[in-house]
């Protein structure tokens, strides 16, 4: 069944604070279930120290998010010795209410990525991944921020601002994800080419889905519709800090207030293509 995780957005307001100012360390486990690699899974107690936001998380446990490694730790019950556990040892991860309804959901899945001619090809990297969209393909994402020390002294307050939003991919058959779209490479026929082709993998067969992911490559390639991108994303920049501003929100909720706005934005171009999946392969 197919959603919409919009309860992902509570990671950015609180509910796995980046700062707790809670002396008691019983009050700073937050309600989890692991599971394993050997498929066990493990209703627990995890020590919310460890995970930050969503920016942070994956290098919490290690490595930008590859080949985790970092130790957690977490208790099976409030009376039970605080005990930790190997990253490498974790498949997924979600985060429960105290309904022990689930908050948000980390996967741990492998990346695949076009070569220079085309050809889809394992990197052989693991990261964990929050699903942004449940359905016949999931999407996945991570929101870029950018942090620098304006007064160069050390210990001072960062100052923080989000730059964009990566992406992911899966077949809910497959255990990998595609990244559609890398900023970092500059060659835009194969930029284009690399997005269409992630959704195809995708979306495995289906005529009628890969018809409309060719009409999408032809619209990419249009200077207006282009244009039309860039001057709607710009201006929905301006009216959310505008919102900001008028709530008078401070340097820290101001970061959250727009990462959480933008990325759901952008996410929106993904969903949208998903849905015209689903609704022409059903």
């Amino acid at each position: 069944m197919k959603k919409y995780l919009i309860c992902f957005s509570l990671l950015f307001i609180g509910f796995l604070g980046a700062q707790d100012t809670t002396k008691n360390k019983k009050d700073q486990y937050v309600h989890a279930e692991i599971t394993k690699k050997d498929g066990q899974i493990m209703n627990v107690l995890l020590y919310k120290m460890k995970v930050l936001k969503i920016s942070t998380f994956k290098e919490i446990l290690g490595g930008q998010g590859y080949y985790p490694r970092t130790k957690l730790e977490y208790k099976t019950s409030e009376t039970s010795p605080a005990e930790k556990m190997d990253g490498k040892e974790i498949a997924g991860l979600k985060f429960l209410d105290k309904d022990n309804d689930e908050v948000l959901r980390y996967e741990k899945l492998r990346i695949k990525e076009f070569d220079k001619n085309g050809v889809l090809k394992d990197t052989k990297k693991e990261i964990f991944l929050p699903q942004v969209y449940d359905g016949k393909i999931g999407i996945y994402g991570d929101p870029v921020t950018e942090c620098v020390n304006l007064s160069r002294k050390p210990n001072s307050p960062l100052d923080c601002e989000y730059m964009h939003s990566i992406f992911y991919l899966k077949n809910n058959q497959e255990n990998f994800v595609i990244m559609p779209l890398d900023i970092n490479l500059f060659d835009i026929n194969r930029s284009f080419d690399n997005f269409v082709n992630a959704f195809k993998v995708a979306g495995k067969e289906c005529p009628e889905f890969s018809k409309y992911l060719e009409f999408f490559r032809k619209k990419m390639e249009d200077k207006s519709f282009q244009k039309e991108m860039r001057k709607n994303i710009i201006e929905y920049r301006k009216e959310v800090k505008k919102q900001a501003r008028e709530n008078q929100l401070n340097m820290v909720e101001t970061l959250d207030f727009t990462t959480r706005k933008m990325f759901f934005y952008e996410a929106n171009l993904y969903i949208g293509i998903v849905k015209e999946y689903e609704k022409s392969c059903p």
